[in-house]
């Protein structure tokens, strides 16, 4: 059982900055004791109009070169909030020095990096922690509580919608103009769906895009679609589009179970979102009806909800540092779950390519 923890932060931008906020809310006796960026502005700039972050961790040292940090601090934990493609590398040098590591998503950009990845998780002492906050949201955890509690069934349907227009981050984030396939940012909606499928497995995906039409860019999909079957016989289908006119929200997910239905629609112009289910198996609730419940986690206090996420970070923060002092690993989003949900949108990325294509999905532990 760990007393006082010591956690670095290599990525410090204004999501890394922000965990190492948190995680001093979170948690008793947390000691920063380095951050590592390329972009030193991310720790001696302030943001916002904030103080910089040097200055609010004074005590903190701060490296340019991660090597470094690791050779020279001794580290409990290493925070990973490194740009989305550039995480495996990171999260496999923790590991390898048996530092505790929470990794933002998706964890790997390839199969290759799946394989590096989970081999390097079972040879150390310390675990990995996938910080996919969606799994986290109010509304997920009302979903997995009626699907805990049988008023779901077996689901056999499940589907989501990643619709979120970015061209407002180019400038910001060039590489983003680039275009690439969205399909491939699958976390954020596989993994809440996976969560009611703990023992089954993604296996096989068909993928289609509709290529360039709103503004043309070369290598630019605007929309792409999955339909992904399991080794059960259960079909998920998973839609990303970052290039559209859609007014609407981000994130939508539909279940069909044997003995029950939940949906949660995004917000809609002047309509806010909506979580909804019925279900065979309660009494009074076999007509769709509305859940008082969205983002926000109603259980935290209001001074932890000051995010965009409604209180998911400090519950992944607060389930990390709760694995980590009392051994108790039920709430953590594992390494294979966390590459349970971000493989599968790699090969539907390769399924796309062959113009829709079946392509087999295959994980690093079908080896053992």
């Amino acid at each position: 059982m760990m007393n006082e923890i010591r956690i670095a932060v290599v990525g410090v931008g204004r999501r890394g900055g922000h965990l190492l906020e948190l995680a001093l809310k979170t948690a008793e006796k947390i000691n920063p004791v380095a951050v590592c960026d390329i972009d030193d502005s991310h720790w001696y700039k302030s943001m916002k109009d904030q103080l910089p972050l040097s200055e609010k961790f004074p005590d903190t040292h701060f490296y340019e070169d991660f090597q470094k940090m690791l050779n020279n601090e001794k580290i409990d934990v290493l925070i990973v909030e490194t740009p989305a493609s550039i995480h495996a590398g990171f999260c496999a040098e923790g590991l390898q020095r048996n530092i505790n590591v929470l990794s933002d998503i998706p964890l790997v950009r390839n199969y290759a990096e799946a394989e590096m990845l989970w081999e390097a998780g079972r040879k150390s002492q310390a675990f990995l922690m996938t910080g996919a906050n969606p799994n986290e949201w109010g509304f997920i955890e009302a979903m997995y509580d009626l699907y805990q509690k049988g008023l779901l069934g077996k689901p056999f349907y499940l589907e989501a919608e990643y619709i979120h227009d970015i061209r407002y981050l180019w400038q910001a984030t060039p590489w983003r103009s680039k275009g690439g396939q969205p399909i491939k940012y699958c976390t954020h909606s596989l993994g809440p769906l996976l969560r009611l499928l703990p023992d089954d497995e993604l296996r096989k995906v068909s993928c289609v895009s509709t290529g360039a039409h709103v503004v043309g860019g070369e290598g630019q999909n605007d929309l792409m679609t999955a339909h992904f079957t399991t080794q059960k016989n259960v079909v998920v289908r998973f839609t990303a589009s970052f290039i559209n006119e859609a007014k609407c929200g981000l994130h939508s997910y539909r279940v069909f179970g044997t003995e029950g239905y939940f949906e949660r629609l995004s917000d809609r112009g002047h309509y806010p979102a909506r979580s909804m289910f019925n279900s065979k198996k309660l009494y009074g609730a076999s007509k769709l009806t509305e859940l008082p419940i969205d983002t926000t986690r109603p259980e935290l206090p209001e001074s932890y909800l000051d995010n965009v996420h409604g209180g998911a970070d400090y519950v992944l923060l607060y389930d990390f540092f709760n694995a980590l002092r009392s051994g108790n690993m039920e709430k953590v989003i594992t390494l294979r779950d966390g590459i349970r949900m971000s493989l599968p949108g790699i090969f539907a990325g390769e399924s796309a390519d062959k113009g829709g294509q079946i392509v087999d999905i295959v994980y690093p532990w079908d080896k053992d």
